[in-house]
């Protein structure tokens, strides 16, 4: 709640130096008792935002799955749902459609839904698709396409990101983190798709 009303207190006091300099500079005070009403109200419309963003976090904490429900699971393409942060703030999906295996590498397809907006080189972004690279003996990965999709469920407008094989840097997987868990099924998968073939 101190977060809350420290920014009031902080909107308060910008909107009081700007009525200062606004009424300085030529207003009427009519014009600024106006301009103060509309920043007043700015204020408690903003601190009604954040009240019902702390409302929707704390249902997501209490529940990581209710988000998840709200999605769409596109099973045509594929997609499987694999985890949910613990506070529901992003859902991750795979797919083993168009999976290869070429030795040691495994190239497949990862979805990730967003609660809230994401924002990226490309601006901001809920849902993103992304073709991955593993290589599964040195345990690395890296991202050859990855397409920002404004709403979830890969919806709204979209942007593109490629990446070039002969330039694109590989990442280690990083222990206990998503990227380990979608490494290891990535990798567990490809071989399942190697011994198929």
């Amino acid at each position: 709640m101190r977060h809350y009303s420290g920014l009031i207190a902080v909107t308060a006091f910008i909107a009081a130096g700007l009525c200062a300099f606004g009424t300085s500079s030529g207003q009427t005070p009519e014009q600024s008792q106006e301009w103060q009403a509309q920043s007043q109200q700015a204020a408690v419309a903003e601190k009604a935002r954040l009240d019902q963003l702390a409302r929707e976090r704390a249902a997501r904490r209490a529940d990581p799955m209710s988000f998840v429900r709200t999605l769409n699971p596109m099973t045509p393409g594929g997609w499987e749902f694999r985890a949910v942060a613990n506070d529901g703030s992003w859902a991750t999906y795979s797919t083993t459609h168009q999976l290869k295996r070429s030795g040691k590498q495994v190239t497949m397809w990862l979805r990730q839904e967003y609660a809230e907006p994401q924002i990226g080189s490309e601006g901001k972004y809920l849902s993103v698709v992304q073709k991955v690279e593993y290589d599964c003996h040195k345990e690395q990965l890296r991202t050859m396409l990855a397409i920002y999709y404004s709403q979830n469920n890969l919806a709204g407008s979209e942007a593109t990101e490629e990446g070039d094989a002969k330039t694109e840097p590989w990442s280690p997987i990083v222990p206990g983190t998503r990227d380990e868990f979608n490494f290891q099924w990535a990798c567990s998968s490809g071989k399942s798709v190697a011994a198929t073939h």
